[in-house]
């Protein structure tokens, strides 16, 4: 592959919000997320699990759990000026639950030396310092975003369209439930899967100015 087909695969992914009312193969779905297991991962443990999920029932209930908290968080807006986004909000959480599939991404715990040491001794006040600034970068939160951005790359080169959602994860207990995700799993992303009904134009790119700091 060259650079520029590269590049064009880059531009050519959309994130994608309406789907036909069409199957999508479970094996091109397996496809896509073995061709995303070769993207980067902390100490080569790949810590995470894919669930694909194509049950109707599985689907409506993992958005009426969305809902649920949409709802609640929305009822606590007290500023006139947020309503009208926070009534859309309402109306658009769950449109997930078009797509003819979903694949749920879990991120398995993993501990690497240096969380090992810090997990022992976090009752000194520099490792419980230490340990918040690694949270904020989590190995394993880095992991699974290299993964589904590969993943995202594999479903739009097999002719399929996706979004990628961080959203549902404010229902992460009950989502978990629904899925009987195991004891040392958590809940991080969901991806619906369809053919595209839509083709978005992509929103303008900050310039490379806006994101390089050259340190000569």
């Amino acid at each position: 592959m060259t650079f520029a087909s590269l590049t064009e695969l880059f531009k050519a992914r959309r994130s994608i919000r309406k789907w036909q009312d069409r199957t999508v193969p479970e094996e091109l779905l397996v496809q896509a997320v073995e061709a995303a297991g070769w993207s980067p991962n902390s100490g080569g443990k790949q810590p995470y699990h894919c669930y694909i999920i194509t049950n109707a029932a599985t689907i409506a209930a993992i958005g009426q759990a969305v809902q649920e908290t949409t709802d609640y968080l929305a009822g606590l807006c007290t500023e006139e000026m947020d309503r009208k986004t926070v009534e859309r909000w309402q109306k658009t959480s769950c449109f997930f639950t078009k797509a003819p599939a979903l694949i749920a991404v879990s991120a398995t715990i993993y501990q690497s030396i240096a969380d090992k040491l810090q997990v022992a001794n976090m009752d000194e006040p520099r490792v419980a310092e230490i340990n918040h600034y690694r949270q904020i970068a989590a190995s394993r939160i880095q992991t699974v975003g290299a993964f589904v951005d590969h993943l995202l790359l594999a479903i739009h080169a097999l002719g399929l369209g996706a979004v990628w959602m961080a959203g549902p994860a404010q229902s992460k207990p009950a989502i978990e439930k629904i899925l009987g995700m195991g004891e040392n799993e958590d809940f991080v992303a969901l991806i619906p899967v369809g053919y595209a009904a839509e083709e978005p134009i992509a929103p303008a790119r900050k310039s490379k100015d806006e994101v390089i700091t050259f340190i000569r």
